[in-house]
């Protein structure tokens, strides 16, 4: 066969030709090595409660108080309670998997709360560095991601907390005990699950209870949350659980979207990293 004068066997060759070069000219595609493992181990113990009863109890889940409630207590005092309790996290962030199991005693009881279900929540989860130290790229949509800062003025997340570092954080739904009975979620059905949200980040609070700004002249707030100080050489675990946030703001509360938030921090801090692929 001929076409045109030019012979059907070097219309083929020059085909070839063309699909190679295509191929060679099109950037490569990366996949997801299936073996590729990144497994954080962290053990909290020695821990605190965070949380304060700001008023006469007009709100309350199973006799626990939820409103007026401060679940932050940047300055310390009868808020932050030293209290027995520890929480270990197995996650693998590359898979978006894993398990935290946390328990606690405090005025209300036994708490029991276990993780192994992890979603992203509704803003970014974390600010990293770029390519460049002048510049910064949010992170989004990933439930369990690391090296990454959090709160003050990173807009990831609210400024409840200085802009802080975290090796890991995660979120997602959890179930709840209190003295071996469930503690359900009564504000968000049909699920009783609370969301739940964990960080091992550098210190934020002081010995006496204190989160600080401005190099420890002023008590934190979130009008200072481009100047809080953190202790890059130390570290916390942060374990809150609430429902979801609501439309409206509920007086008396802080942070004020929540009809219930429950903060637990742990201040010794152990953290393995295993990788392999």
């Amino acid at each position: 066969m001929r076409t045109a004068g030019i012979p059907a066997t070097a219309i083929l060759l020059l085909a070839a030709v063309v699909t190679v070069a295509t191929l060679l000219l099109q950037p490569p595609v990366l996949q997801a090595n299936p073996s590729h493992h990144l497994k954080y181990e962290v053990k909290g113990a020695n821990a605190r409660l965070i949380r304060e009863v700001t008023g006469a109890v007009v709100a309350d889940v199973e006799g626990v108080p939820a409103q007026p409630v401060h679940a932050f207590v940047w300055w310390g005092g009868e808020g932050v309670v030293r209290i027995e309790g520890s929480i270990k996290i197995e996650v693998d962030p590359v898979s978006n998997s894993g398990e935290i199991k946390a328990e606690w005693v405090d005025r209300y009881g036994h708490w029991k709360l276990t993780q192994t279900l992890f979603a992203s929540p509704d803003h970014p989860t974390g600010l990293r560095i770029g390519s460049s130290a002048s510049t910064t790229e949010l992170v989004v949509d990933d439930p369990i991601t690391t090296n990454v800062y959090l709160h003050g003025d990173t807009t990831a997340g609210e400024p409840v907390l200085p802009t802080l570092f975290n090796l890991l954080a995660t979120w997602g739904p959890a179930t709840v005990t209190l003295n071996g009975q469930p503690f359900e979620n009564p504000f968000d059905g049909p699920t009783p699950m609370w969301l739940t949200h964990v960080m091992v980040s550098v210190g934020t609070r002081h010995p006496n209870g204190t989160v600080t700004a401005n190099n420890g002249t002023e008590i934190y707030s979130p009008a200072l949350q481009s100047a809080g100080d953190t202790q890059p050489d130390d570290r916390e675990v942060h374990l809150v659980f609430h429902d979801a946030p609501g439309p409206t703001l509920v007086e008396g509360n802080f942070p004020p979207p929540f009809s219930f938030f429950y903060h637990v921090l742990f201040e010794d801090v152990d953290v393995e990293i295993h990788h392999s692929e």
